[in-house]
C-alpha cells in the first residue's frame, strides 16, 4: 500500500509546560488556547486578557508622534486661514484608507481639502513631482503626505522651494541619505526601509520610525499615522470624541490589508476596526461588503485582507487609486454601488492578468530548471508592474526560493521580490547593488530597477549571494503552533481561536498537527481541484480540505484503510446557511511519519 507523502517539512513544538493547566482553569478557557497564547509570549493571565479583549484605552495619545505638535498647528492655521490643503496619498489600501481619513475629517473642520493619489504606471510609489504640480495648480499653500514622504527628498525640497509647505505623515523607514538611490526609486510597491538618521526638507515629519522619535510604537500603518494627526488635530479644536471613532473603520481596514504586525496598538485598532467596519455608515464600504459577498457574514481577517482590501488595491494596480478613494468618500448609495462594481471588475481583471503571467513566469522558471538555484530572477516584456508582486509571492509558495519578477519596458526593467523566512531580501539587493540603478524594500518584500543589460549579472550575483545559505533556508517548512488530537477542536476552542482574530503578521492564524487520525469515507473533488474528506478521532468527526490538491485523489482511495498525521488552520466556514467546523490542510501523510521538534 503506498505512503501519502508530505510536501512539507514539519517541525513541531515542544510539549506545553505546566503552567498551563492553572491558567486554563484562571481564564477558563481551554488549555490548547492557553498553550497557544504561551508559545506567542502572552505569559500571564493579564497579558491574556489584554490580548484576547483588547481595548481602547491601550491607544496612546499622539502626542509623543515626531513634530505632531508643529503639524497640528499648521493644519489648524490652514483651516481657520481658508488656505487649500491637499492630502497626498499612496495607491494602495493603506494610502487610500489614509487619505479619506484625512480629508473626511479635514472636510467636517471646515477645510478646503482636496487629494491626489499617484498612477502606479505613470507615477510610481511616493510624493511625486505630479502631485506637486498639482497642487500648484490647485493653488494649495499646504500638503499633507500619507503612507509615503520619508523618502522623497527631491519633491519636498521643490515644494519648498515654490512656497508649499509639507507634512509628511508615513510609517516607513527614512533613507540614509537625502539624495541616494532611493529618492529616485519610486517603485509599485517598493517599501523604502532602510535605517535612516537624515529629515527630508519638510514642514514636518510625523513618522514613528524617525530615528529620534520617542512614541513607544514603530510598526503603525500609514492609516495609523493619519489617524493620530486627525486625533490631534481634533483634540486641540476641541472637537467630540465620536467624531474620532467616527474613522476606525477605515483605520481598521487600512492597518489589516498593509500587513503590518498586528501586535500592540496595531491589534487594538484592527480588532476594534474589524467590528467598525461591519456597523460602518459609510455606503462605499457596504457596497463592497455587498460585491465581495460577505454582507452578512462574520468578518475575519481572511475576509480583509483576501476579499476587501484586494478589490480597493485593483483600483491602484490595474486603473486608479482614485476610484477606490471616491468609493470610500462618497455618500451616495447608488454611486457606491456603481463604483464597487467597477472596482470588482476590476478585481477580477487583475486576478486574470496575474494568472496569465503567473503562468509565463513558471513556465520560464521550468524552462530554465531556474528552481535549481536558490534564488530565483525572471524578467519578461510587457508584464504588468501592477501584479508582479504578487506573482512573485505565487512563485515563493511554489518553489521556496526568494523570487524577484521583473517587467521589462525598453532599455529598463522594474521588479518586484519576495522572499521566504531566514532570507533578507533587502540585504541581499544591497549585495547586489552594483547591477541596480534603485532599490528599496525590508526582509521578505522588495522592488527594484535596473538597466536591461545589467539583469544577467543581477541574476548571477543573486544566486550567487543566496548560495552562502544554509540549504535548510530554502526547503519548504511548516512550523506547527501546537500538536493536538482532533478531539480538541470542539465548538469551545474554536469560539476561543475566534477572539484570536483578527489574524496577520506576527499573529498568524495558528497551525496545527493532529497525529493518526482516521479519514471516513471517501475523498472528493470539489470545485476546480481540490480535496475533501471527513476526519475522525475518538467521537468528533470534522471535514477537511485540501486546496489544489485534487489530483492526488486516485492516490488517497487506500485512505479509508490506513491513518494520516494532517497539519492544519482551523475556522468556522458558513455555506447554504450551515455553520460548521473545517479544517485547511496545509499538508498530510501517513501516519508512519514522524516530525522534527523545533
Amino acid at each position: 500500500m503506498p505512503a501519502v507523502k508530505p510536501t512539507h517539512r514539519w517541525r513541531l513544538p515542544a510539549p506545553p509546560d505546566s503552567d498551563v493547566s492553572a491558567l486554563s482553569r484562571d481564564l477558563e478557557l481551554p488549555e490548547l488556547a492557553v498553550d497557544l497564547l504561551r508559545r506567542r509570549g502572552y505569559s500571564t493571565a493579564d497579558d491574556i486578557r489584554a490580548f484576547l479583549d483588547p481595548s481602547p484605552a491601550r491607544l496612546r495619545k499622539p502626542d509623543l508622534l515626531p513634530n505632531i505638535a508643529r503639524a497640528t498647528e499648521r493644519v489648524i492655521a490652514a483651516i481657520n486661514r481658508r488656505e487649500r490643503i491637499l492630502v497626498c496619498g499612496d495607491y494602495d489600501v493603506d494610502g487610500v484608507t489614509g487619505t479619506v481619513l484625512l480629508v473626511s475629517t479635514l472636510g467636517r473642520l471646515g477645510a478646503d481639502v482636496l487629494y491626489y493619489l499617484p498612477h502606479r504606471q505613470a507615477e510610481g510609489y511616493g510624493f511625486s513631482l505630479s502631485g506637486l504640480k498639482f497642487a500648484q495648480e490647485q493653488g494649495a499653500k499646504l500638503i499633507v503626505t500619507n503612507d509615503c514622504g520619508s523618502s522623497d527628498y527631491d519633491t519636498l525640497a521643490a515644494a519648498a522651494n515654490a512656497g508649499i509647505d509639507v507634512i509628511v505623515t508615513d510609517h516607513h523607514e527614512l533613507a540614509k541619505t537625502g539624495r541616494s538611490q532611493k529618492s529616485e526609486a519610486r517603485m509599485q510597491n517598493a517599501e523604502l526601509t532602510e535605517a535612516g538618521t537624515e529629515l527630508p526638507p519638510a514642514y514636518a515629519v510625523v513618522n514613528p520610525k524617525r530615528a529620534d522619535s520617542a512614541y513607544p510604537f514603530r510598526e503603525l500603518a500609514g492609516v495609523g499615522v493619519a489617524f493620530k494627526l486627525a486625533w490631534s488635530v481634533l483634540s486641540a479644536m476641541k472637537r467630540p470624541r465620536e467624531e474620532l471613532i467616527a474613522m476606525l473603520d477605515l483605520v481598521g481596514l487600512g492597518t489589516i490589508a498593509d500587513v503590518v504586525p498586528l501586535t500592540d496598538e496595531n491589534r487594538v485598532l484592527a480588532r476594534i476596526g474589524l467590528n467598525a467596519i461591519r456597523r460602518s455608515p459609510r455606503p462605499g464600504l457596504q457596497a463592497l461588503l455587498r460585491v465581495a459577498g460577505i454582507a452578512d457574514r462574520p468578518l475575519s481577517g481572511y475576509n480583509i485582507g483576501f476579499m476587501l482590501g484586494p478589490r480597493i488595491n485593483a483600483a491602484g494596480r490595474v486603473g486608479h487609486a482614485e476610484l477606490a478613494a471616491r468609493l470610500l468618500l462618497t455618500q451616495d448609495s447608488a454611486e457606491a454601488a456603481t463604483l464597487a462594481a467597477e472596482l470588482d471588475g476590476l478585481n477580477r481583471s487583475r486576478q486574470a492578468l496575474e494568472e496569465r503571467i503567473l503562468v509565463q513566469a513558471t513556465g520560464l522558471v521550468e524552462a530554465g530548471r531556474l528552481a535549481d538555484r536558490r534564488a530565483i530572477v525572471v524578467a519578461a516584456e510587457g508584464w504588468h508592474e501592477g501584479v508582479i508582486g504578487i506573482v512573485a509571492a505565487k512563485l515563493v509558495d511554489r518553489f521556496s526560493k526568494p523570487c524577484v519578477v521583473i517587467a521589462l519596458k525598453d532599455d529598463r526593467g522594474r521588479g518586484s521580490g519576495r522572499s521566504v523566512s531566514g532570507f533578507d531580501l533587502h540585504a541581499a539587493l544591497q549585495a547586489c547593488s552594483d547591477h541596480l540603478l534603485a532599490f528599496g524594500g525590508h526582509k521578505y518584500a522588495a522592488g527594484l530597477s535596473l538597466a536591461r543589460d545589467r539583469l544577467p549579472g543581477f541574476s548571477s550575483a543573486l544566486s550567487d549571494y543566496a548560495d552562502g545559505f544554509p540549504e535548510e533556508v530554502f526547503e519548504p517548512t511548516l512550523h506547527i503552533d501546537a500538536v493536538a488530537p482532533i478531539e480538541q477542536i470542539d465548538d469551545a476552542f474554536v469560539a476561543a481561536l475566534e477572539r484570536f482574530e483578527p489574524f496577520g503578521p506576527d499573529n498568524a492564524a495558528p497551525l496545527f498537527a493532529s497525529l493518526g487520525v482516521e479519514v471516513v469515507g471517501y475523498p472528493r473533488k470539489v470545485g476546480k481541484n481540490h480535496l475533501k474528506f471527513s476526519v475522525r478521532s475518538g467521537e468528533q468527526t470534522l471535514e477537511a480540505i485540501a486546496w489544489g490538491r485534487s489530483a492526488e485523489i486516485v492516490d488517497m482511495g487506500v485512505l479509508s484503510q490506513t491513518l494520516l498525521d494532517l497539519c492544519y488552520t482551523v475556522a468556522r466556514r458558513t455555506y447554504a446557511g450551515r455553520t460548521s467546523t473545517q479544517l485547511t490542510l496545509r499538508d498530510f501523510r501517513t501516519a508512519e511519519g514522524t516530525g522534527e521538534p523545533a
